[in-house]
């Protein structure tokens, strides 16, 4: 499509329309077959303010697709599992200064409802799901990453390197966290954005 110099009025203030509404300089010119510096032209003319950088990683963020799919339909033990990882995050999950969900217990069941609700009610990619084992020295991270694995359905190749604590002692009361503790991560800042606003209608109905 050849370019054309300049966009008219009505064309002008469409640009605009389309600039504030998400669409970056380069899109807007692209629109209209026109070289960038007549969609800033027209933006100065109009007193439209130019978008920071910051402002724009934001909107490409927003505009990047799900890598999750939430089950919106539930059954009454979807219903359970979900209300049951959300109270368990909300206790045991990290929550600030994190762009991904990342859950960590030393318990295989509670560890266990939250891969599952991942799986099952986030429908997340599988391929993305991290596990990060921490555990004492002297501990067969070997067997550690294995029994972690077969329990949570991640394959071995999708576990971290191991956080293995030095000069442990084990206590009065034998080994502590015979099976470590493992973290169940998700790198995607808006599945945790979801989750933390599930723990927050949870929050406001429950202190009502």
């Amino acid at each position: 499509m050849p370019f054309v110099a300049t966009l008219s009025p009505g064309e002008q203030r469409e640009a605009a329309r389309r600039y504030q509404g998400g669409m970056s300089a380069q899109q807007v010119a692209d629109s209209f077959g026109i070289k960038i510096d007549a969609v800033y032209y027209a933006l100065r003319r109009l007193q439209v303010s130019r978008r920071t950088a910051a402002e724009t990683n934001q909107i490409r963020f927003e505009a990047k697709p799900l890598s999750f799919k939430l089950k919106t339909r539930l059954t009454p033990r979807e219903k359970r599992l979900k209300l049951a990882a959300l109270m368990l995050y909300w206790a045991e999950g990290y929550k600030a200064g994190t762009q991904m969900v990342d859950f960590a217990n030393s318990d295989p069941g509670v560890a266990l409802i939250f891969k599952k609700f991942l799986s099952e009610i986030c429908q997340v990619d599988e391929r993305r799901i991290r596990g990060h084992i921490y555990c004492y020295e002297g501990q067969n991270v070997v067997e550690l990453t294995r029994y972690w694995s077969q329990l949570l359905s991640i394959p071995e190749t999708q576990f971290i390197k191991p956080y293995v604590k030095k000069a442990a002692f084990p206590g009065p009361r034998g080994p502590r966290m015979i099976h470590g503790l493992v973290h169940v991560c998700y790198s995607d800042k808006k599945l945790l954005r979801q989750i933390l606003a599930w723990i927050g209608e949870c929050r406001q109905d429950l202190t009502k």
